[in-house]
C-alpha cells in the first residue's frame, strides 16, 4: 500500500468493502468527498475505484447518478493534480456523463480517465466508470489550473 501507515480501523472498513489490492484511501480527501465512503485510489495506476454501498442508492435500487457523478469528478481532478504535480486540485468547469448501464449495489466501479489535454491553465479528459468489462458511464470534463482566487485569495 505504498508503505502508507493504515490505522485499524480503516483497514477493517477497507476489508468490509472488499477493497481490490493496490487501492487505498484517498491522501487528499477534504469536503464533500469526505462524505462519500467508500472511495480509494490505485495510485500506481492511477485509477480510482468505489464500491457501491446501500446509501449510494437510488428508489430504483441502483446507484443513484449523483454518486457516479462525484466518482467521475473526483477521478477527474485526482489524475490531473497528479500528473499536473499541483499540490491543489484543480476546478471543474465543465462535466459531462452519460449513464451507460446500471450500478448495482456491491459493485466495484472503476474510474478510468484519460488525459488529452493538461495545460498551464486548461485541462481536458475523458473517463469509463467501469463495473469490471462492463460499462457504467462515460463522462468529459474541463478543468482549470487552481489559482490563488478561487481559494478565496487576492
Amino acid at each position: 500500500m505504498n508503505a502508507i501507515h493504515l490505522s485499524e480501523d480503516v483497514r477493517a472498513r477497507m476489508a468490509e468493502h472488499k477493497v481490490p489490492v493496490g487501492f487505498e484511501p484517498m491522501r487528499l480527501r477534504v469536503g464533500f468527498v469526505q462524505m462519500c465512503e467508500s472511495v480509494y485510489v490505485d495510485y500506481t495506476r492511477l485509477v480510482l475505484g468505489a464500491r457501491i454501498l446501500p446509501q449510494h442508492l437510488n428508489p430504483l435500487g441502483i446507484a443513484h447518478g449523483g454518486m457516479l457523478a462525484t466518482l467521475a469528478d473526483t477521478s477527474f481532478g485526482t489524475v490531473i493534480r497528479l500528473m499536473s504535480e499541483s499540490q491543489l486540485p484543480p476546478a471543474t468547469i465543465n462535466l459531462n456523463l452519460d449513464y451507460i448501464s446500471p450500478a448495482h449495489e456491491g459493485s466495484w466501479i472503476e474510474a478510468h480517465v484519460q488525459i488529452h489535454k493538461l495545460g498551464r491553465r486548461l485541462s481536458n479528459a475523458s473517463c469509463s466508470l467501469m463495473d469490471g468489462e462492463r460499462l457504467v458511464a462515460r463522462g468529459t470534463a474541463t478543468f482549470i489550473q487552481s489559482t490563488r482566487s478561487l481559494h478565496g485569495q487576492a
